[in-house]
């Protein structure tokens, strides 16, 4: 019988198979170093783009915090401008309201009646005087009511007075002052 010595083919076979394994695994390391460094490469550049938009976004948030404190500044001086208009307002009505009143009083007052007192606070005024009879004082009630500066009079009170030899009434009135009619002022 013959005998064949098949080692070294079995031997050359598992050599073989054996650089197959190396190059398919030296392969496969390289493949999966190539799919590691894509992905490494990927995911950097996603990282710089919201690094990038972070920086962006810092920016807009540093450019609208100045833009909120100019607009806060411009409110506070508004509203400082809108005091100040407030008070030229009111100025301007205490200047031309009290003269406005006293010169509806003067056309209101009939013949045969005289004052003797007028005192105003905060829109309430009273008036004394003092009238022939009692129908000139009513007289001087309407006329007043008509004037739309001064409403809600009163007939407080009214009685007979004596000076030499004359019989006088004495009265004394209250009503409302509305400045309102003065110019007006400024929208708030």
């Amino acid at each position: 019988m013959i005998r064949i010595n098949l080692l070294p083919i079995r031997a050359l076979k598992k050599k073989e198979s054996t650089r197959r394994m190396f190059s398919v695994f030296f392969l496969s390391v390289g493949l999966l170093a190539l799919v590691i460094l894509f992905f490494h490469i990927s995911l950097s550049r996603q990282i710089s783009d919201v690094e990038a938009q972070m920086a962006r976004n810092n920016e807009e948030i540093k450019r609208l915090k100045i833009d909120t404190r100019d607009v806060n500044k411009f409110k506070t001086e508004k509203e400082d401008l809108q005091r100040r208009l407030n008070v030229i307002y009111t100025l301007q009505r205490a200047k031309t309201g009290p003269v406005r009143v006293l010169d509806e009083l003067a056309m209101a007052l009939p013949g045969k009646l005289w004052l003797t007192s007028l005192k105003e606070k905060d829109g309430k005024m009273e008036i004394r005087g003092l009238a022939m009879d009692n129908p000139t004082i009513a007289q001087f009630m309407t006329n007043l009511e008509k004037t739309g500066v001064i409403k809600n009079v009163e007939l407080v009170v009214s009685q007979q007075l004596e000076r030499k030899d004359l019989k006088l009434k004495e009265f004394t009135l209250t009503c409302q002052v509305n400045y309102g009619s003065a110019p007006s002022g400024p929208a708030s």
